[in-house]
């Protein structure tokens, strides 16, 4: 997304990173170690880049699910797609709501249940399509249109062994997940120019620590980016209830060009009884970290979980 390059001159200023999360498809997510987060996409340098191409069978698919048979294209296509073999759609689990906030609906929240009766678990998927007829001027007491660029999304009452996992589904226009964390925190990320490699200070990877409960972890807004973070602002503790999702998705065009409006399909799977996912209050984090000059935002709303547990 935004300032275009050629995809391999991408992948050649950041490479496939070591500590890039190595498999296809789902990953377990850590709960101990140097980082509560694995790497997902390479491509688009967290959305300072442009991110228009697709993972492949080869190349810069971890998370990603992937169908080999279509390659290049992902497998999934919409979110009411199984994603992966063995799994069903739980009936009843088709959800679609609202998120409002600075006085308008800013985005429609899509979530299904699909569950394995045979391993027992099940995966939850969630989808934000932001509206592309308001203005998500999160400052509307400041002149001119200030457009949400959201960073992350975090969801909460997930407890237990977590793997994770996203689709672009078969189109270009969503946005990647570029980190998947088991974390309540997110942590900003900002660009060097030319934007093909994040500034000094800021980690792929934050390393595991910090406050629980911090919700944006960072600078803070840089009217002249990119700031220089301290290691303790480049940090993220594990959660036991929690996975953050960093990507970047908009409804208005940002301050770095124009919009992925849709997130991509989100993933989190783990054991389940049932496919049970009632509505959580205050279980969804819509944040904008700051990845350019913009301040912090917080939206809070809610989401189906299988837990009801929300400690950070």
């Amino acid at each position: 997304m935004k300032k275009s390059i050629m995809q391999a001159a991408i992948l050649a200023a950041l490479g496939i990173s070591a500590t890039q999360a190595s498999a296809t498809g789902f990953v377990t997510l850590p709960t101990s170690g140097t980082s509560a987060y694995v790497q997902c996409r390479v491509a688009g340098n967290f959305g300072s880049q442009s991110d228009n191409t697709l993972p492949t069978t080869t190349t810069d698919n971890a998370c990603a699910i992937l169908d080999v048979a279509s390659s290049p294209y992902n497998a999934v296509s919409t979110i009411n797609s199984v994603p992966e073999t063995g799994y069903s759609l739980v009936v009843g689990s088709a959800v679609t709501s609202s998120i409002t906030a600075f006085s308008e609906t800013v985005a429609t929240l899509n979530e299904r249940v699909f569950r394995n009766a045979t391993t027992g678990e099940c995966i939850y998927a969630k989808q934000v399509l932001m509206s592309s007829s308001t203005t998500h001027d999160y400052n509307p007491q400041l002149s001119g249109t200030q457009g949400l660029e959201v960073n992350d999304f975090a969801f909460g009452g997930y407890s237990g062994t977590v793997s994770a996992a996203y689709s672009k589904g078969n189109t270009s226009t969503l946005s990647s997940a570029y980190r998947i964390g088991r974390t309540f925190t997110s942590v900003q990320m900002q660009s060097a120019s030319p934007f093909t490699s994040p500034a000094t200070g800021y980690l792929v990877l934050p390393t595991a620590g910090g406050t629980a409960g911090t919700e944006i972890n960072g600078v803070g807004q840089t009217l002249s980016p990119p700031g220089s973070p301290t290691a303790a602002q480049q940090q993220a503790p594990f959660s036991a209830n929690w996975v953050d999702y960093t990507v970047d998705t908009s409804g208005v065009a940002d301050e770095d060009g124009f919009p992925n409006i849709n997130s991509p399909i989100m993933y989190i799977k783990q054991s389940c009884t049932s496919g049970s996912a009632p509505a959580l209050a205050n279980s969804f984090k819509i944040r904008q970290t700051g990845q350019e000059s913009q301040p912090w935002v917080t939206i809070t709303t809610s989401s189906r979980a299988p837990g009801t547990t929300l400690t950070p």
